[in-house]
């Protein structure tokens, strides 16, 4: 479980269409510009061809009426009116021809052909209007007048030829070509639409998908990070503006790591998925749930309840941990711990409000785990501390220790009460902060990162200085050591490289791990354990009974003494339950041929039972308090004299 950095959710935007709605507007916009851009184009040719059609029509119809006149020349000459009757009457094999007549030098008529009867046929040339004129048209007809030639050698014409002409069939033929290449244009605009309306539907479908990818968690389905940002900016947007109140819930697993470890991660994807699928059934249908990423969930609540109801919604939600789950055949048992924060009560703003659920939440994990605490204000005091204390335990490591101190807390045989030894315990006064208490730079280093590299300055310093206290008699250090320490692949050849730098003999020093580093690093740490005891190094159990764990390392691994806890010490001799455990201890331990070393010894009466049962060492204020190097250093010299 690392500390959840809060990602600064994006500010609500301006109102917007709809990116659906948007684009398929946009679709249609397109193509109704495409249509009427093809239309367009229909209209452009089809005004050419009608002005090339009848173009064409036109010299066609001076061709055709230059022959005409030349072939009636004769019969007009000779006043024969039967032929050129019969000649003009050819004219009828041409649809578009209406009428056409022929006028003498005086603008009489003097042959005629009318297709239908027409009582405006004009009688003289003057009544055509076309006297003096070659040719007219009109939207409905074109009309030809050209004069009939003489005899070859006279220049002067023996009457003009008038054709009148229909332009109705010319329309016809227009309208059906516009026609054809309008339904033309409307299938292609239809198959181009079906097209476009398909690969629309196609980019929607993998927008859609990419939509769910980007915002749904590969594990269990529900809402991730981004997600959850998204909704969180839009509730308290929404909350703004109705004035009503929303709730953030932050909820880390206890101990996942370990489950994922001992189980393998696919027991840890789906104990995940079981997680979501009960906060699903406990939370409301408008309540978002969304997986953070690890072990990290958060709910964001539409509040509708007072704070009261609030706090039983929230212990609902714990109360999912509380049975058992069952992942590829082994039952595992998982507690959350959670922290709530609402706005507008406890937050102005998106951001706030993150950082104040995820402070409540690691409240929760500091009092004990599997519960849901509310964010109060002065719980910013207590983080602003943590980062005060942190940017400073930083600074002080850089610098090589700079205000940092170990102080040694005398360890003597319980028979004769010689001095044998001494514990390596960290002190840190620091210049703004004051005192910073071990409990609080060790857990503040574990949750930072700085666990390591803080012990290794420990192991260092205590190596160089009980390298001095060795000339009088050899005295054995002991030093605490991190699971994370335990586990850095490093620390086998650091360890060795310490005891030879510093001068120390590897059989005066003891290393410390508590029952829970043990269990956390079982197999990983079994040879690396292994090959200190090998060089010389003695190996002890701190705090022995609180780990609740199985005794199985016991016998697995090389250790050499176990410390009794404080807490079994506190009540001797007079609670009958302590008496107990320390006698079962001291047995177990002499039996598996380990020797005992008992902490926190406060008063003589303790002192004495702990000699009776049979401890070997005695460490406690009733002795000694923990003391400066040079404090110990004068102690040992006291206790040789």
């Amino acid at each position: 479980m690392t500390p959840l950095q809060p990602t600064p959710a994006p500010q609500a935007p301006a109102p917007l269409l709809p990116p659906i709605l948007l684009s398929s507007r946009l679709v249609a916009t397109g193509i109704l510009s495409a249509g009427l851009a093809l239309l367009t184009v229909v209209l452009a040719l089809t005004a050419m061809d009608y002005w090339s059609t009848r173009s064409s029509m036109l010299q066609d119809s001076r061709v055709e009426a230059a022959i005409v006149a030349d072939n009636i020349s004769a019969a007009v000459m000779f006043r024969d009116t039967g032929t050129a009757n019969e000649m003009l009457g050819a004219l009828r094999s041409s649809s578009m021809v209406l009428a056409a007549g022929v006028y003498d030098n005086n603008g009489v008529l003097f042959a005629h052909y009318v297709r239908e009867r027409d009582p405006e046929f004009p009688t003289t040339l003057r009544a055509a209007g076309m006297h003096g004129a070659l040719e007219r048209s009109s939207w409905e007809r074109l009309e030809i007048a050209r004069a009939i030639p003489g005899a070859v050698g006279t220049a002067n014409p023996l009457g003009t030829l008038y054709i009148r002409k229909s332009m109705r069939e010319l329309h016809t033929r227009l309208a059906l070509r516009f026609v054809s290449a309008l339904l033309v244009a409307v299938c292609a605009m239809g198959v181009a639409t079906a097209m476009v309306l398909r690969s629309r539907a196609a980019v929607r479908e993998a927008e859609h998908r990419l939509h769910t990818l980007a915002h749904t968690d590969a594990v269990t389905g529900t809402g991730n990070r981004h997600a959850f940002n998204e909704r969180l900016a839009a509730e308290l947007e929404q909350a703004r503006s109705q004035g009503h109140r929303v709730a953030l819930v932050y909820i880390d697993l206890d101990n996942f790591k370990t489950l994922n470890d001992t189980f393998g991660h696919a027991a840890g994807d789906g104990l995940l998925r079981q997680v979501a699928q009960r906060l699903q059934s406990v939370v409301r249908s408008d309540d978002t749930i969304a997986r953070l990423g690890g072990d990290e969930f958060a709910l964001i609540l539409r509040l509708d309840m007072d704070d009261a109801a609030l706090q039983k919604y929230a212990q609902r939600i714990i109360g999912v941990f509380q049975a058992a789950y069952t992942e590829v055949g082994q039952q595992m048992n998982v507690t959350g711990s959670a922290g709530i924060a609402t706005f507008p009560d406890d937050a102005p703003d998106v951001n706030a409000l993150v950082s104040n659920a995820d402070t409540a939440m690691y409240r929760a994990k500091e009092m004990g785990k599997n519960r849901c605490v509310r964010f109060e204000p002065s719980m910013n005091q207590a983080v602003v501390r943590r980062q005060a204390i942190e940017h400073a335990l930083r600074a002080e490591l850089e610098q090589q220790g700079g205000g940092l101190a170990l102080h040694y807390q005398p360890l003597f045989s319980a028979r004769g009460q010689a001095l044998v030894g001494a514990e390596a315990l960290l002190r840190w006064t620091h210049a703004e902060l004051g005192p910073v208490s071990p409990l609080e730079a060790v857990s503040v280093a574990e949750d930072c990162g700085l666990i390591v590299p803080l012990g290794y300055w420990v192991l260092r310093t205590a190596c160089r200085d009980a390298a001095r206290w060795t000339a009088p008699g050899p005295l054995r250090v002991a030093v605490n050591i991190s699971a994370r320490q335990l586990g850095d692949p490093q620390f086998l050849e650091r360890v060795m490289d310490i005891l030879r730098e510093e001068g120390l003999p590897a059989h005066l020093l003891e290393i410390e791990l508590t029952e829970t580093v043990l269990m956390e690093n079982m197999e990983a740490g079994a040879h690396t354990l292994h090959r200190l005891s090998q060089l010389g190094i003695h190996l002890a159990i701190d705090d022995f009974g609180t780990g609740y764990s199985s005794l199985a390392y016991l016998r697995q691994l090389p250790m050499r003494r176990l410390k009794i806890d404080r807490s079994f010490v506190r009540d001797l001799p007079e609670q009958e339950h302590s008496r107990t455990i320390v006698t079962a201890i001291v047995a177990l331990a002499h039996g598996l041929g380990l020797q005992v070393t008992a902490e926190g010894v406060e008063t003589p009466q303790q002192a004495d039972y702990l000699v009776q049962q049979g401890c070997d060492v005695l460490q406690g204020y009733v002795f000694a308090r923990p003391m400066p190097v040079a404090q110990f250093l004068a102690l040992q010299a006291g206790t040789t004299a």
